[in-house]
């Protein structure tokens, strides 16, 4: 990781400045594997921006159909009263900025890229109201922070002698597979001048990668197997406690 980034501060350095893309950046890694044990991940983010201007940072997990969901109180316990399915949600999201957002990005920008928690959007198969929703929408940002794959707030972003910066991005033990996007972007005088978008993986690997893609490629399958190792333990706990 170290090497990385001082290679890219190096080459960012000997380009001239003319030839110089506004911003350039990094991970320390495009990948991360999930293997058996696995407690979470932290990247580093690394580049440099050519003038003057804010950076911000948003990490966006596959997109999927999340549902939230009411609790009421009946006879003393907790039961699912209604539900909302909110379709095309990041099942992972962080933000990370040089300065709070509202203080140089105008709300339109913020809003037409879904740049912090507050300007995501949300829909439904359902034609509700913003009202009918707010509940839902203030719970499913709950519930996701709870399981930390939401920030719930934002993030750094620290600049080096007003050029290089980075940031840190924290990825709990039970973060979602598939494909995410890491989405730079400038900002300058209230416009946006670039944005970038690098590519990262998390996905299985191992013995625990192999059990995973049979359950779901074959789960018939599974399932029998699964049966059938149950109605053997039992069996063999039971002759163990007669022998006993």
């Amino acid at each position: 990781m170290t090497r990385g980034l001082a290679a890219l501060f190096l080459a960012v350095l000997a380009v001239p400045a003319a030839a110089q893309a506004p911003l350039v950046a990094d991970l320390s890694s495009r990948e991360i594997a999930i293997t058996t044990g696995f407690s979470g991940a932290e990247l580093l983010l690394f580049g440099a921006v050519e003038g003057r201007g804010d950076i911000v940072v948003v990490v966006r997990g596959p997109r999927r159909a999340l549902t939230v969901r009411e609790k009421n109180r009946v006879a003393g316990v907790w039961v699912n009263a209604d539900s909302r399915q909110f379709i095309d949600m990041p099942a992972y999201y962080r933000v990370a900025a040089t300065r709070p957002l509202d203080r140089f990005a105008p709300r339109a920008l913020l809003e037409r890229y879904e740049i912090g928690e507050e300007h995501l959007q949300f829909t439904v198969t359902t034609g509700e109201t913003d009202a009918d929703l707010a509940a839902f929408r203030a719970g499913f940002l709950r519930n996701m922070g709870y399981l930390g794959l939401y920030a719930g707030g934002e993030g750094q972003v620290s600049v080096i002698d007003r050029r290089l910066f980075r940031t840190t991005v924290s990825f709990p033990a039970n973060v979602p597979t598939g494909l995410y996007g890491v989405e730079m972007y400038l900002f300058r005088d209230g416009r946006l001048i670039t944005r970038r978008t690098t590519p990262l993986v998390v996905r299985k690997v191992g013995l625990e990668s192999e059990i995973y893609d049979f359950a779901h490629e074959e789960a018939v399958s599974y399932g029998l197997i699964a049966i059938v190792v149950a109605l053997v333990a039992g069996w063999l706990a039971g002759a163990v406690f007669r022998r006993a």
